[in-house]
């Protein structure tokens, strides 16, 4: 493929003085949003593909979270007001003569996704779902198809915008680190790992040289909180661990500083219960935050600062043609391929036009931090990727599916 571009002038993210790196856990709202828009895509994609014989003309990636109210004390937590969620964007409403029923299969999804990261929110009570979407169009038929002829993306997929998608592989000792801090909030199986504590966990870590200041803020459960006394006390000992993780994770290499719920050094009169980081459900969407899609954790998992990312919104985008989301999947994956290949840092650059085929990408730039001198070798390793069905790749891994610790198929382990 002609239309790669080499560079071989990247100064590996290891040898960089200073990195920023940012976690919104599964709980975040922003997360939560993205999560929805994930999981509502795929269900809908497998019930057209299972249905139709093709993914029809769908877009989620503006849903948005609004929180609702809730009322925290020690030994005490009420909601008071629910959260509301909007499902905006555009879904196809008919094949044919078939209606399809996105409303309900949407809501269901919903529900199940939030019981699963959310397990202490009561779904029926406590969350409002409305309904923005429209099927507005140019193309009379693009959101209400005869047949597969309206659906022409189906077997010849074409970029629907003008974007830029970027991926980079490895993670960075830090970027693994703060994976690592959210992983140990959980068992094996993603269940929480305490009873007492929410899913809307934070995290930010900052390397200057060897030194990392990590940064972390963990919800409680303020029903499940008796007194102030508990609460230092169980802060204490989650502190101690995740500082012992730390260390056995760097292995001396680097100086670590570990601060959990920062905000409790402002409160003078702690046996009132007021200013410590509640929740009645496990997210800030009970103390009325918001949350949308796109604005948090990018495909790995992370909001990698120093890093070169898209901002393109991924959560919610039609895995057929929605080349922000294809060009991402197929930029992590090459980016990861060549690393491993030729054990080096990558990252890749794809961009496209609106209306160019997605099996030829316009612009690939490849930037490594050693020189490639066997390029045919990474065309080869391009051409076995873009011989792929993403969109059945996408549906089948689920690789923006919001997990705990990870992204995109890396989950941080504790077995250091």
């Amino acid at each position: 493929m002609n239309n790669l571009f080499f560079d071989s002038n990247l100064v590996s993210i290891e040898k960089r003085s200073f990195e920023l790196v940012e976690r919104k856990g599964i709980g975040h709202p922003d997360t939560l949003a993205d999560g929805v828009a994930e999981a509502i895509c795929l269900e809908y994609s497998n019930y057209c593909y299972n249905h139709f014989g093709a993914i029809l003309h769908q877009m989620l990636d503006k849903i948005m979270f609004i929180g609702g109210k809730g009322e925290f004390a020690f030994n005490y937590g009420k909601m008071l007001e629910p959260w509301k969620l909007i499902i905006n964007g555009k879904l196809t409403e008919s094949f044919g003569n078939t209606q399809i029923n996105y409303q309900d299969l949407a809501t269901r999804v919903t529900k199940d996704y939030l019981r699963k990261v959310i397990p202490n929110l009561d779904v029926e009570r406590w969350l409002n779902i409305i309904f923005y979407t429209s099927t507005s169009s140019k193309a009379p038929y693009w959101f209400h198809p005869r047949t597969l002829t309206d659906v022409p993306d189906a077997s010849n997929p074409y970029a629907n915008d003008t974007v830029t998608a970027v991926g980079y592989w490895p993670l960075s000792i830090t970027e693994r680190l703060t994976l690592l801090m959210e992983r140990y909030f959980y068992h094996k199986n993603d269940t929480p790992r305490f009873s007492f504590i929410g899913q809307d966990i934070k995290i930010l870590s900052v390397r200057k040289k060897k030194n990392i200041d990590i940064t972390i803020c963990v919800p409680f459960f303020s029903a499940k909180t008796p007194n102030a006394d508990v609460y230092f006390s169980r802060k204490r000992k989650i502190q101690n661990d995740l500082q012992n993780i730390a260390n056995q994770f760097l292995k001396g290499k680097y100086k670590v500083i570990l601060s959990i719920n920062t905000q409790d050094e402002m409160i003078n009169n702690p046996s009132r219960g007021i200013g410590f980081y509640f929740v009645v459900s496990g997210s800030a969407l009970d103390s009325g935050e918001e949350g949308v899609v796109g604005r948090g954790n990018r495909s790995r998992g992370l909001i990698s600062n120093v890093r070169p990312y898209s901002i393109e919104g991924i959560h919610g985008k039609n895995p057929v043609y929605h080349v922000g989301k294809v060009f991402n999947y197929i930029a992590d994956l090459f980016a990861k391929k060549i690393s491993e290949e030729f054990r080096c840092e990558c990252n890749v650059f794809i961009s496209s036009r609106n209306g160019d085929d997605l099996n030829i990408p316009r612009h690939i730039i490849i930037q490594t931090d050693k020189k490639i001198i066997n390029k045919k070798k990474v065309n080869v390793v391009l051409d076995k990727i873009l011989e792929k069905n993403i969109a059945k790749e996408i549906l089948l891994h689920k690789p923006y599916l919001p997990i705990p610790g990870g992204g995109n198929g890396y989950v941080a382990s504790l077995s250091i």
